[in-house]
């Protein structure tokens, strides 16, 4: 999947799943105005294994309640090769 969607639209889509979000937009506040979605999932390794299939800038989080004990938060990273 590579579709850009809102914030508000990912939020309502993959609800109970990991979302990877490239070519972002932020706003004031660091939050997600838009991005192309690049992975969702249910399995956290999967997401995190879509981590490696590309270079530079990206977001990740769960979408909804988190699951048992995780913490979450929106986070925003840069891999580099």
């Amino acid at each position: 999947m590579t579709e850009r969607l809102t914030y508000e639209e990912i939020e309502q889509r993959f609800v109970g799943e990991w979302v990877v979000v490239r070519d972002f937009v932020p706003d004031d506040a660091k939050m997600i105005r838009h991005g192309v979605v690049v992975a969702h999932t249910t399995d956290r390794a999967e997401a995190h294994r879509a981590l490696y299939t590309f270079e530079g800038p990206f977001a990740i989080w769960w979408v909804g309640p988190l699951p048992g004990d995780y913490c979450g938060h929106l986070s925003f990273f840069t891999r580099n090769a």
